[in-house]
């Protein structure tokens, strides 16, 4: 058995259920979350959100400039 074999057959679903499983029987944490604490939930939510934005812009802009051209900067030339 190679090990691809080996993850397809055996491990990936022990994972599974192991992580399934975790949902029907959690346990009790004891734990205390201080009001700071949903400010930097929050935080980081936005700044995931931001940067998945500005990584979609970039790319988005990159292709647009191979597509289209670099008439931007022709534009510019004739302009200045």
């Amino acid at each position: 058995m190679n090990k691809r074999e080996f993850l397809a057959t055996k491990l990936v679903p022990t994972v599974l259920v192991c992580l399934i499983s975790s949902l029907f029987f959690p346990t009790i944490a004891f734990a205390y979350v201080d009001p700071g604490s949903g400010s930097v939930i929050v935080t980081t939510i936005l700044g995931f959100i931001a940067a998945i934005a500005y990584t979609f812009r970039k790319y988005f802009y990159r292709i647009k400039r191979m597509i289209a051209g670099n008439k931007a900067e022709e534009e510019q030339k004739d302009n200045e």
